[in-house]
C-alpha cells in the first residue's frame, strides 16, 4: 500500500490518499507515520481518498485488525469529521463496513463516491 499526507486545503485540514493493496502491516505503518507527524492533531477535518485502494485481499481478521488500529488513532486524536472517498464495489462496501465498525454516524465519518461530494460535506462541518 502507498499513501500520501497533504496538510492544509479547503475545506479539509488534511488529505490522506491511499492506493494499492491494503494489508494490516501497511495500515499500521501508515497510522504510525500519521500520528507522529508534527502537523497532525485532534479536531481536524480529514478527506480520506481511498479510490485507488484495493481491499479485495483483506481477510475478516485483517479487516478487524485494520479497523482496530484506526480506532486507536481516533481515541488519541479524534477528528472533527472524516469524509471517505471510495469507488463503487468492494472498496466502497468495506469503507461502509469500517464506518459501521467504528460507530456509524456517531463516528463523524461519511462515505462518498466523489471527492467533490466529500469536500462539500466537509465544508458543512467547518
Amino acid at each position: 500500500m502507498n499513501y500520501s499526507l497533504e496538510f492544509g486545503g479547503d475545506p479539509q485540514d488534511l488529505t490522506m490518499t491511499l492506493t494499492g493493496a491494503l494489508d494490516a502491516r501497511s495500515i499500521r505503518a501508515f497510522v504510525e507515520d500519521l500520528i507522529s507527524h508534527p502537523e497532525y492533531r485532534a479536531g481536524m477535518l480529514i478527506l480520506a481518498d481511498i479510490s485507488g485502494l484495493n481491499t479485495s485481499g483483506v481477510s475478516l481478521e485483517e479487516y478487524e485488525s485494520v479497523s482496530a488500529v484506526i480506532s486507536g488513532r481516533d481515541d488519541r486524536f479524534p477528528a472533527k469529521a472524516i469524509a471517505i472517498v471510495a469507488p463503487p464495489g468492494r472498496t466502497y462496501d468495506d469503507a461502509m463496513q469500517h464506518r459501521a465498525y467504528v460507530g456509524g454516524s456517531k463516528s463523524g465519518r461519511e462515505v462518498f463516491r466523489s471527492r467533490a461530494d466529500a469536500a462539500a460535506w466537509l465544508a458543512t462541518r467547518r
